[in-house]
């Protein structure tokens, strides 16, 4: 069984969508962590300068000892929106000068203390590296960076230094939980919108296969024969699109099948005259009607209209069907070809005592085929003859990348009413013969990639033919 195209549809749109989440997700996550660890690393950066452009820190004594710290670190620390900057300072002993416990609740004085026995037991670490270092205490991340070697001077009435150690630590917790609440917020987000962007390709699919049915039962009623219904308010104009097509095929079709039935009827119309003329001639000499000479001339003038007619039948069918019409292209001289053509027609045109005039060849080889050429120039003459008064003319010329010929004749002008439909097939106006010489002559000048008009003169008629030059 085939796979829906529509349930495939989905299925494709909701990956890409849910593939698109993911991406949108971890690049999300990517550029927070990012941007949160630039910061530290700039925030740290810029109290490591603060320290190396100042050699000593100010210490002040206080009253009281208690034996663990003395001193009082004066700062001026500004406060940031994302990351702050705190200082941890000891001595050569490993002892907490800054920040005092005083100043620290339990929780506070317990992570300082954390921060430097993992400092201490990492001094190798600290030392090498420049870059921050992360670690993390009772759910708190910190980056941190350490600054040996400084001494610290005093403010009191004895100047006296003492080297430290300084250990500059932020605390990234607060960034990090903004951050999960932006997941959490982000991933409810894309839930909600990939739950509607899902319903709303189930809608669209729907609907779709609301429209493809509908122009498949469109297909079918084309397929019956019904050609007259026509199909509209699609859902998309794709679908317009395609169902505008689909009405000009019904209505190609329809025309079709109506020149086809009315092609039969004409064409056993045309048969069935000289079958009856024979039938009846052959009759006449059964019973001894006729002299058999006159009755069997009879008979013949008519076998060979309706052997023409068949001839002209089976050969509209074949440029139709394009079956064993194949073009013979090869370099033809124009002077030759409408030389031969005027030559093959010159004694039809005696016989009806008409002038058959060359005005002008234009010296020029065209690529063509030349036998389907000649039957169709032979068709517009055998016409010409038959309706001119006196003379023929045949005019050849260039014209850019064209060549013309024009065959005109002093005849009557056509009706206006039949000129539109002189090229149809089985169309006879005035004195017509069988309807099928200018169908033929279209057919062929249109295979051989050129056109064909017809338009009345003040005096007669005249025909066009615009050929390609190869």
């Amino acid at each position: 069984m085939k796979k829906s195209f529509a349930n495939r549809l989905i299925l494709n749109f909701t990956c890409v969508v849910f593939l698109g989440f993911l991406v949108v997700y971890f690049l999300f996550n990517f550029l927070i962590d990012t941007h949160i660890r630039q910061v530290a690393e700039t925030e740290l950066n810029r109290e490591v300068m603060t320290i190396q452009e100042n050699e000593f820190f100010d210490y002040i004594p206080l009253v009281g000892f208690d034996g663990y710290a003395n001193f009082q670190i004066r700062t001026n620390r500004i406060q940031r929106n994302i990351v702050n900057v705190d200082t941890i300072i000891i001595d050569e002993h490993g002892i907490i000068l800054h920040p005092h416990p005083q100043n620290l609740s339990e929780s506070e004085s317990e992570m300082i203390k954390a921060l430097a026995t993992f400092w201490l037991q990492n001094q190798s670490a600290f030392e090498v590296s420049d870059d921050m270092i992360m670690t993390a205490h009772h759910g708190h991340t910190f980056y941190m960076r350490a600054t040996p070697h400084y001494f610290m001077q005093s403010h009191s009435l004895f100047l006296e230094t003492l080297p430290v150690s300084v250990l500059m630590y932020t605390d990234i917790t607060p960034a990090m939980n903004l951050k999960s609440s932006m997941n959490q917020i982000l991933l409810a987000l894309l839930a909600t919108s990939g739950t509607l962007t899902l319903a709303i390709s189930i809608l669209l699919s729907t609907r779709f296969k609301q429209t493809i049915k509908r122009l498949s039962n469109h297909a079918e009623i084309i397929g019956q024969g019904n050609f007259n219904e026509k199909i509209t308010d699609l859902s998309y104009s794709e679908f317009e699109t395609l169902g505008a097509s689909m009405n000009t095929m019904a209505n190609m079709l329809g025309t079709y099948e109506t020149n086809q039935k009315q092609f039969f009827q004409n064409a056993s119309h045309e048969l069935r005259t000289p079958l009856m003329s024979i039938q009846g001639y052959a009759e006449a000499l059964q019973s001894n009607v006729f002299e058999n000479d006159f009755a069997s001339e009879i008979i013949l003038e008519e076998s060979k209209k309706m052997t023409t007619l068949i001839n002209d039948i089976l050969y509209l069918s074949k440029l139709n069907l394009n079956e064993n019409i194949q073009l013979d292209l090869q370099l033809v001289t124009v002077a030759d070809l409408i030389g031969g053509c005027a030559k093959r027609v010159q004694i039809l045109a005696q016989k009806e005592n008409k002038s058959l005039l060359i005005d002008k060849i234009a010296k020029i080889t065209i690529e063509t085929d030349q036998d389907k050429l000649e039957r169709a120039i032979i068709n517009i003459l055998s016409n010409a003859i038959r309706y001119a008064h006196d003379e023929i003319r045949i005019n050849c010329d260039l014209k850019t990348d064209q060549l013309i010929i024009t065959i005109a004749n002093d005849g009557d002008a056509i009706d206006p009413g039949d000129l539109p439909h002189i090229f149809d097939r089985f169309y006879k106006g005035h004195n017509g013969n069988t309807g099928l010489g200018l169908a033929i002559t279209k057919d062929i000048i249109t295979k051989l990639g050129g056109t064909i008009t017809c338009e009345n003169l003040n005096q007669g008629v005249q025909f066009i033919i615009c050929l390609p030059i190869k």
